[in-house]
């Protein structure tokens, strides 16, 4: 059996949304140290996205910029046929997301339509898409960055934890229905890296929930999707959470 450090995606080719900054950049890296031809999605990073690809082509791998709205159905066809038009594809990596804390009453029609099309309609759409090209290339991985916001009830957070929650489920209605060809997997980060200005006394509060006594990093929420695509070909269906321990520790109320 091949070890998992060895284990590669050399001759695939992988598109990562929101590849730009942060965990896509982490996993459009990993992915290329992998073997893989890396497609760096963007929407309006291009700059960033432009460095991502620069630094994969320094570790040998392709890679190209690809740059569209993925609430935008008409740009998102596009891209995928971009896609398309470059050798297909093997593995799609649903990573582009917002995030946003508003209390419950304060979530009018606009915001709760901007966070379902940004972190449901989009992965969702993307996914369809991505099927006919996996398909003419014998099958394939999809893969869908989740939040331990899913499944777990954060105030101010309503709209962000039910759009999370419609892709955790859209990822097993896939894997059920796309098997055996086409394998679905989500990864579920907790909290990866603290956000900037968070205090001291924050950083402590938030690190104390979790078992493992740190954040996260970027890394091993791109560690994780590397494994899923490279190695375990009877594994779909699986929602992996990278947090720590956080899950395990029992249900949370609260970030």
């Amino acid at each position: 059996m091949t070890p998992l450090a060895e284990e590669r995606l050399d001759g695939r080719i992988a598109l990562v949304t929101g590849a730009a900054r942060r965990v896509g950049r982490a996993v459009a890296l990993e992915l290329g140290r992998a073997g893989a031809q890396v497609l760096v999605h963007c929407r309006a990073s291009r700059a960033d996205a432009d460095a991502t690809a620069a630094e994969l082509r320094a570790l040998g791998a392709d890679a190209a910029v690809l740059a569209a709205d993925l609430t935008d159905a008409a740009a998102t066809t596009a891209l995928f046929a971009a896609v398309a038009a470059r050798g297909g594809l093997d593995i799609l990596v649903n990573n582009a997301a917002v995030y946003e804390r508003t209390p419950f009453e304060q979530i009018d029609d606009a915001r709760l339509a901007a966070m379902l099309d940004a972190n449901f309609v989009a992965p969702f759409r993307c996914a369809r898409l991505a099927v006919p090209l996996l398909r003419a290339r014998g099958g394939g991985t999809i893969v869908n960055l989740l939040d331990v916001a899913a499944t777990q009830a954060w105030p101010d957070h309503a709209h962000y934890c039910a759009a999370k929650a419609a892709l955790h489920m859209l990822t097993r209605c896939l894997a059920v229905e796309l098997a055996p060809a086409i394998r679905v997997v989500g990864v579920s980060p907790g909290t990866v890296a603290l956000p900037a200005g968070t205090s001291a006394a924050e950083a402590a509060r938030i690190i104390g929930k979790i078992p493992a006594r740190r954040a996260g990093t970027p890394e091993d929420v791109a560690r994780a999707v590397r494994f899923l695509c490279a190695g375990p070909a009877f594994i779909t269906g699986t929602i992996l959470p990278v947090d720590g321990g956080r899950s395990a520790a029992g249900p949370a109320v609260g970030v």
